[in-house]
C-alpha cells in the first residue's frame, strides 16, 4: 500500500506553512509603512522646528503652506490677520504652495508700493483672472495701458462741476426718499433692516450718477430685483475664490457654486448688455439733445472714438460692472457702519445733532413741517456740506477707520523687490497685502486707544483734518487713489445729516454685527436690524 501523503495531505501542508510567508510579507509592508511615515513625521517636525522657528507669520506644513490656517479662520479672516499684524508688527508673511504672501501694516512700505515703485506693484494677472468673469477689463482689473486710458476718462468726468453738483442733487433726492421710507416704520413701529436698504440707496445713487437710470428700489414697496440677487451671489462666489484651491476645476466642470455662478453671470451680464445698448442708441437718435452727464454716456462716447478692446459693447459692459461695484458696495458698507457706530455713541450723535441746527440758525432756515425733509435737504449743498459739517466727516472718517469700506487689498511684485521700511525681500511673483482693516487698529498708528471710537481724534481747532493716505489707506493711495471719494463722502455726509436731523436709531439686542468676508466690508446675512423713532 503506497505511504505517501495524498494530494489533499501535501495540500494540507502548503496551508499549514502559508501563514508564515504571509505574515513575514506583511511584517516587511508594515515596516516599509511604518518607516516611511515616521521619515515623513521626522521631516515635518524638522521643517516646524528649523524653517518655522523663527518665521514671522503663521507657521506653514511642508508643501500646503499656510492654507489649512487660512481656511479655518475663513470667517473671521479680518481680524485674525489683524492678530498676527500686532503680533509680528509691522511686516510678517504667509507660505502659500505656489508663493508667499507679505503682509504689512507701514506707511512707509504702502507709499513705497502704492506709490513709489508703482509700476512693479500692479494688480496682476492672479487677480485678473480670478474676477475676470465679473469684472472683465474694466477699471478696477486692469494694470498698464488699458487702466490708464479707463482712468484718464473718469477722472476727468469726476473732476466736473457738472458731474459733481448733478451727483449732489440726486444724492438728496433719495435721502429723502429713505426719510420718508424711515418715517412710516417709525410710525408703524416695524423695526427696519439699514442693510437692506443702505444697498438700496448706494444703488439708486450709483445707477443715476452712474449710468442715468432710476432701478426704483427705494419705492415704498422696496421691490425685490432680480438682479440685484444675481450681482451679490457673483460678488460672494468671487471672494470665495481667494480660498478655494479648486474653483478653476470646478468651473471647467461646471459643478458646485461656480455652475451656480455661472447661470447668475447671465442675468447680470443680460441687465448689462440692455442698459449699454438702450444708452448706444438713445445717443445714436438724439441729434439735438441736452449733453447726458452720467458717466455711461461719456464712456459710450470715449470708446466710440476709440474703443479700449476689440469688442466696444463688452468694454460698456464691464465699465457698468466696474463702477456698480465701487459704487454700490462701498458707500452702502461705509453708511452702515457709520450709522452703527454712531448711534452706539449717544455723545457723538449729540454733537452732530448741534452741528445740524447750528446750520439751520446760521442759514435762518425754518423748515416746514409739511415738507420737512425736503427743506432740510435743500440747507445741503456742495458747500455748506464741505464747510459747515465738520464733526459729521470726523465721525464718518473714524468709523472707515475701524471698518473701512475696503478692508484688503493685494498687489503683485513683477520683480525681486525690497521693502524699504523693513528690508523684507519680495521675489518675482509674491504678493503684498495690505490691510485697511487691520491698519486702522494698530496701536503703534493709533495710540493705545485705537480701538475706540473717538472721531475727536481727526479734528484740529474744530476743523476736520485727513490723515495721509498710506497711514489711512480706505481710498487706497498713489496713482490708484479712489476717484470717486469725493463723491461718496458727499453721499455719505448727505444721508447721514439726513438721517440723525430726522431720526435716532437703535440696535434691536437680537442683532449681531458681524461681517461678511466679501470685497467690500458688508454686514451678516442678518443685515443691521434697528428700531427708529422720529426726533
Amino acid at each position: 500500500m503506497d505511504a505517501s501523503p495524498g494530494p489533499g495531505i501535501r495540500g494540507g501542508s502548503r496551508w499549514r506553512r502559508a501563514p508564515i510567508s504571509v505574515l513575514f510579507a506583511n511584517m516587511a509592508v508594515l515596516a516599509w509603512f511604518f518607516t516611511g511615515i515616521s521619515t515623513f513625521v521626522l521631516y515635518v517636525c524638522f521643517y516646524r522646528w528649523v524653517f518655522m522657528r523663527n518665521f514671522k507669520g503663521p507657521k506653514a506644513w511642508p508643501v500646503i503652506g499656510c492654507t489649512l490656517e487660512v481656511a479655518w479662520n475663513r470667517s473671521r479672516m479680518h481680524d485674525w490677520v489683524t492678530e498676527y499684524c500686532s503680533r509680528f508688527y509691522p511686516t510678517w508673511k504667509m507660505r502659500f504652495p505656489d508663493k508667499d504672501v507679505i503682509v504689512s501694516v507701514d506707511p512707509a512700505n504702502l507709499e513705497y508700493v502704492l506709490k513709489g515703485n508703482f509700476t512693479n506693484f500692479p494688480k496682476g494677472e492672479p487677480f485678473h483672472v480670478m474676477f475676470h468673469d465679473l469684472l472683465g477689463n474694466g477699471i478696477f482689473n486692469t494694470d498698464g495701458d488699458l487702466w490708464r486710458r479707463q482712468r484718464k476718462i473718469t477722472s476727468y468726468e469726476f473732476a466736473s462741476k457738472v458731474l459733481r453738483d448733478y451727483g449732489c442733487d440726486n444724492f438728496k433726492a433719495h435721502a429723502v426718499n429713505l426719510c420718508r421710507i424711515l418715517d412710516q416704520a417709525s410710525r408703524d413701529e416695524t423695526p427696519v433692516d439699514m442693510m437692506d436698504l443702505a444697498l438700496r440707496l448706494s444703488l439708486e445713487s450709483v445707477c443715476k450718477l452712474g449710468f442715468g437710470v432710476d432701478m426704483g428700489s427705494l419705492d415704498a414697496s422696496l421691490p425685490t430685483l432680480p438682479f440685484v440677487k444675481s450681482f451679490d451671489y457673483v460678488n460672494q462666489r468671487l471672494s470665495d475664490r481667494y480660498v478655494d484651491p479648486l474653483w478653476k476645476l470646478k468651473r471647467f466642470l461646471r459643478i458646485g457654486s461656480e455652475r451656480v455662478m455661472a447661470e447668475q453671470l447671465k442675468i447680470v451680464n443680460s441687465f448689462t448688455k440692455e442698459l449699454v445698448l438702450t444708452r448706444k442708441a438713445e445717443l445714436e437718435a438724439a441729434v439735438h439733445h441736452e449733453t447726458r452727464v452720467d458717466l455711461l454716456s461719456r464712456f459710450t462716447e470715449a470708446i466710440k472714438k476709440e474703443p479700449f478692446t476689440s469688442d466696444p459693447i463688452k468694454d460698456l459692459q464691464d465699465a457698468v460692472v466696474n463702477f456698480l461695484l465701487a459704487g454700490r458696495d462701498t458707500v452702502a458698507a461705509a453708511l452702515v457702519w457709520s450709522l452703527y457706530a454712531i448711534s452706539s455713541h449717544p455723545r457723538v450723535e449729540e454733537r452732530i445733532v448741534e452741528e445740524l441746527q447750528q446750520l439751520e440758525a446760521e442759514k435762518e432756515r425754518d423748515v416746514s413741517l409739511e415738507r420737512a425733509f425736503y427743506d432740510f435737504s435743500q440747507l445741503l449743498d456742495y458747500e455748506t456740506v464741505n464747510q459747515k459739517m465738520h464733526y459729521l466727516q470726523a465721525a464718518i472718517f473714524e468709523a472707515m477707520r475701524l471698518y473701512p469700506a475696503i478692508p484688503v487689498n493685494v498687489r503683485m511684485a513683477l520683480k525681486d523687490d525690497i521693502l524699504p521700511a523693513c528690508g523684507t525681500t519680495i521675489r518675482a511673483g509674491d504678493s503684498f497685502m495690505y490691510s485697511q482693516y487691520s491698519q486702522g487698529r494698530m496701536k503703534q498708528l493709533w495710540g493705545e486707544d485705537c480701538l475706540e471710537y473717538k472721531p475727536e481724534r481727526w479734528l484740529k481747532g474744530g476743523v476736520c483734518q485727513q490723515e495721509s493716505q498710506f497711514k489711512y489707506p480706505v481710498f487706497h493711495g498713489g496713482p490708484r487713489l479712489c476717484l470717486g471719494k469725493d463723491n461718496g463722502l458727499l453721499n455719505l455726509r448727505i444721508t447721514l445729516a439726513m438721517l440723525f436731523r430726522f431720526f435716532r436709531f437703535q440696535k434691536l439686542p437680537t442683532c449681531k454685527m458681524t461681517y461678511k468676508v466679501t470685497i467690500a466690508l458688508l454686514t451678516s446675512d442678518e443685515g443691521l436690524k434697528m428700531k427708529v423713532q422720529k426726533r
